[in-house]
């Protein structure tokens, strides 16, 4: 995803709205085989941190990750906002930290979730 327009520090970039996406309370065995439960789905999300919450189909899906994001947690902990951490130039992608929100990218690690996740 890329800012059509300048994105000032600290502007609000997505929050969770109940009518896009959605909440599933898994059992323990979609938990455990979540990345090829997503790929078998077609879908993508994450496990919520803390909360053993999967949350698909989300229009944050189309943020990518990066180790040095330009969005941010608005509140530490709650997963269910994002603000700009700095000013976004026009044209630049938008990119947050998958392990501040997904507890099944936080236990691998950012590089060897995005490796083995989607092969």
């Amino acid at each position: 995803m890329f800012a059509m327009e300048p994105i000032p520090a600290g502007t609000p970039i997505w929050a969770f709205d109940d009518r896009i996406d959605r909440i599933l309370v898994p059992d323990a065995s979609m938990l455990r085989t979540y990345p090829t439960f997503a790929r078998m789905t077609e879908s993508h999300g994450c496990v919520i941190a803390g909360l053993g919450l999967l949350m698909l189909g989300d229009d944050a899906r189309f943020i990518n990750h990066s180790d040095t994001p330009n969005v941010d947690l608005i509140a530490e902990g709650d997963w269910r906002a994002f603000k700009a951490a700095r000013d976004i130039a026009a044209g630049e992608e938008i990119t947050c930290d998958y392990e501040d929100i997904c507890d099944d990218v936080r236990t691998a690690g950012s590089d060897r979730y995005l490796e083995t996740a989607f092969a």
